[in-house]
């Protein structure tokens, strides 16, 4: 049942161009192959315009544990679904419960507010839904995406400080949306590479 609804949902998305391009998970066709091969294919493009790219990597932590019930729900609402799709979704969301065991100890059930549940395929594209809503915004930053599930990179080539205030700016953006979303960013994960040749020093400038 869960995959005939995950077909359903997919052809939905797809028919109605919800699905953002940047995104290779979950996605027939697309991998994390493809991801590596559209992201090096334009750095390569950069380089040979003598030009060098600023990537940063960023991992979301426990991004499978932590999205909210409510707010996915909301946004596939927002997305144009509705109606018995949408209460079964809840359902399948809602009244679940659980509880953590150490050795013969069992603590007291919780109600389970937020997080998917693993190995179900539904809740594997919602989460592939909820990152990806956001990404087109990024484009008035000037820079590029790619991402797969939860983990995403960023790249632009940095020529100059008004480039680098442009990629604060988006990161920056990128933590208000963390905040708004309950999502949180694994920063020992993530990391910055800079490819080419660099006239400016962006590692002394971007934060995140």
């Amino acid at each position: 049942m869960e995959r005939v609804i995950t077909g359903q949902l997919l052809c939905y998305f797809v028919d109605n161009r919800l699905i953002d391009e940047a995104q290779h998970g979950f996605l027939k066709g697309l991998s994390s192959t493809s991801n590596l091969l559209y992201c090096v294919n334009d750095w390569t493009l950069s380089l040979q315009n003598r030009h060098g790219v600023t990537i940063i990597y960023i991992d979301f932590a426990k991004a499978f544990d932590t999205v909210s019930h409510d707010k996915l729900l909301y946004r596939l609402k927002r997305y144009g679904i509705d109606g018995n799709i949408l209460l079964w979704l809840r359902n399948f969301l809602r009244d679940r419960t659980h509880c953590t065991r150490v050795g013969h100890c069992v603590s007291e059930f919780c109600d389970l507010l937020s997080g998917v549940i693993q190995g179900s395929n539904v809740d594997l594209y919602f989460l592939s839904r909820l990152l990806t809503n956001w990404l087109k915004y990024w484009e008035s930053f000037m820079l590029q995406q790619k991402i797969f599930a939860d983990y995403l990179k960023i790249y632009a080539e940095v020529l100059t400080n008004i480039d680098i205030v442009c990629f604060q700016l988006a990161l920056d953006r990128l933590i208000a949306w963390c905040n708004d979303w309950q999502m949180q960013i694994a920063v020992n994960k993530c990391s910055m590479l800079c490819v080419g040749p660099m006239p400016i020093t962006p590692t002394s400038k971007l934060e995140y």
